[in-house]
């Protein structure tokens, strides 16, 4: 850590000790020096801040940092499991992070082993259109084809390599703007893309948003030999979004797996300025708590069912569409984050030690 960062880390721990930083549940009830003491422990045991202090909560007293994991942390442990899972099923080098973060790939990998996702149309590469035949052609033969699909980069995360096209009367539009054909042309000249026929949620998740494929996000975990769930949370779109992208002003909900329901509080991300959480959706007005999610078990028997298939990876995100059929997988994130899970269902590092030495 540079010494730069290290004062700018010093700068916010003394926002969050006088309680100048966004907070989400509860008051500032903990002494400042103990703040103090326990964001120093987390930036010396994980190399940096932890900005979800407030949003965990942690600013109640009786509350305890040491429940939760960081980023380092977790991803130390993931590591070492892994490691032993190659050697348990014969040490060799081969690299199968490519199954999870190529999205091609990925798609591929899941539909010749019979699990539902959602099928792709064909790829983009050098600006040409590359269709399920195997035939180039040229993006007109794209757009003359289908009317409402979605490009995604094979690569990008977090929304940012996600374009919403749809061809109407008055012509192009890719997420909600207009848009030529020379633009499409120039988004799509660098990287790879994947092209998709564009789902819709249940019917129940689109009372609450339907601008976008409003995912669940379920993370399973290994358990021995077997898959488990461990944690999830349903995203939720605002205003005219067609992403569920939490960096994008999207709300994260908490989910009953029990009661198949969303819980109280929806969360805004860090960034999103003097909104923390909501307990209604601000569109819809629709409250979170108590509310039905169809299909809930059967998504996560879905995913259970799915991870089977990666035996070297320990820990899962899958991105799920619940549909009006049913659930089906949009993708797989080989290192999902642990931090807004865990404001949501408590602390995690307890249970994540726990499963890992399971599966040692």
């Amino acid at each position: 850590m540079t010494l730069k960062r290290f004062l700018y880390i010093q700068y916010q721990i003394y926002r969050f000790m006088t309680g100048k930083n966004k907070f989400y549940l509860g008051k500032l009830t903990k002494k400042p020096a103990n703040i103090f003491n326990e964001l120093n422990q987390w930036v010396f045991a994980g190399n940096d801040l932890n900005t979800m202090y407030y949003a965990y909560g942690l600013n109640e007293a009786g509350t305890s940092q040491s429940d939760f994991i960081g980023t380092r942390e977790y991803l130390d442990i993931k590591h070492k499991t892994e490691t032993k899972l190659v050697k348990r099923y014969g040490k060799h080098d081969l690299n199968y992070d490519i199954l999870t973060k190529d999205k091609f790939v990925a798609n591929s990998f899941l539909q010749a082993n019979n699990i539902p996702c959602i099928p792709h149309l064909g790829i983009i590469a050098k600006g040409k259109f590359i269709d399920r035949d195997n035939q180039l052609q040229d993006l007109n033969a794209l757009t003359d084809k289908y009317q409402d699909i979605i490009l995604k980069n094979l690569t990008l995360e977090a929304g940012e390599g996600v374009l919403a096209l749809t061809m109407n009367e008055k012509g192009m539009n890719i997420n909600n703007t207009a848009c030529s054909s020379n633009e499409l042309n120039n988004k799509l000249k660098s990287g790879i893309w994947l092209v998709q026929p564009r789902m819709k949620s249940h019917e129940a998740i689109r009372k609450i948003n339907s601008t976008a494929l409003n995912t669940t996000r379920i993370v399973t975990i290994l358990d021995g030999d077997e898959p488990v769930y461990l944690t999830g949370f349903q995203a939720l779109a605002t205003g005219n979004q067609t992403t569920d992208s939490w960096s994008k002003g999207s709300i994260y909900v908490g989910i009953d797996v029990e009661k198949q329901c969303l819980k109280k509080y929806g969360y805004y991300n860090l960034s999103i300025p003097d909104k923390s959480i909501a307990l209604e959706h601000p569109d819809s007005h629709i409250p979170f708590e108590g509310y039905s999610i169809p299909y809930m078990k059967d998504a996560i028997e879905l995913c259970t069912k799915a991870h089977r298939l990666l035996f070297f990876n320990f820990l899962v995100g899958w991105d799920v569409a619940i549909t009006d059929e049913g659930p089906i997988i949009v993708e797989a994130n080989e290192k999902p984050g642990m931090n807004i899970v865990q404001a949501m269902d408590g602390g995690l590092k307890a249970k994540i030690s726990q499963y890992a030495s399971h599966t040692s």
